[in-house]
């Protein structure tokens, strides 16, 4: 997820709020910073707020809903103008939230807008950059190649798409596919993350969509 907002305070609220409820969320002050983020990376949606430095918010709408149509956005903004409201759903924004407000408020908005948003695994397919991995067949395609997966890699890779944008831990990771607790250890769990890093064509020295997040555990990104 992705909040542009330079107002660093509520970043800071926000991003450890939404870590304690599994989203991560990346941070602009501006939506000048935007266009070379989203060459990067692709947020399950993007919080916007209004009054930024520079152009402001309904202006750098317009250019998602042109350039990323396919993200759903979140308008923020400290104004309760109902034309301003009314003309950010105009350009096409899935919802509008007036600050100050509570953070379980943004917590039901977001889950409500993911429930609607069109996800990118119609018929248990999974693209993950250049790859398709089918979930019923447990299959690995890339260039219509098929890739090998062991056993154990095809139940981590399905537990990650399962709750992709999510940050898993290992004990969550080791319950779903060996149930029991990860032990601290046992590097089984990054040495299957590293081998399917392999496999999906990731840099494995700089991931894009199978991330490390630093003393948490695990990200998958589902994005093209």
């Amino acid at each position: 997820m992705l909040l542009v907002d330079d107002d660093i305070l509520l970043h800071q609220l926000l991003e450890v709020y939404l870590c304690e409820h599994h989203y991560h969320l990346d941070w602009l002050c501006c939506g000048e910073d935007m266009d070379e983020f989203l060459q990067h990376q692709t947020p399950d949606l993007i919080l916007l707020d209004i009054m930024l430095p520079g152009k402001d918010g309904l202006h750098w709408l317009s250019w998602l809903k042109n350039n990323h149509n396919h993200i759903p956005v979140m308008l923020l903004s400290a104004k309760k103008s109902a034309e301003e409201r009314l003309q950010g759903l105009e350009f096409g924004a899935e919802d509008y939230l007036t600050k100050p407000f509570h953070p379980k408020e943004l917590l039901i908005r977001i889950r409500n807008i993911m429930r609607r948003s069109p996800q990118p695994h119609e018929h248990g397919i999974y693209r993950i950059g250049n790859n398709l991995f089918d979930l019923v067949h447990e299959q690995l395609e890339r260039d219509n190649k098929l890739i090998k997966l062991t056993t154990q890699e095809s139940s981590l890779l399905q537990f990650l798409c399962q709750h992709a944008g999510q940050i898993l831990t290992r004990d969550s990771i080791s319950h779903a596919i060996n149930g029991n607790e990860h032990q601290p250890l046992n590097r089984s769990i990054d040495m299957t993350i590293n081998r399917l890093r392999k496999k999906l064509g990731e840099d494995t020295a700089s991931p894009r969509h199978l991330c490390t997040v630093w003393r948490k555990g695990y990200r998958l990104t589902l994005a093209p």
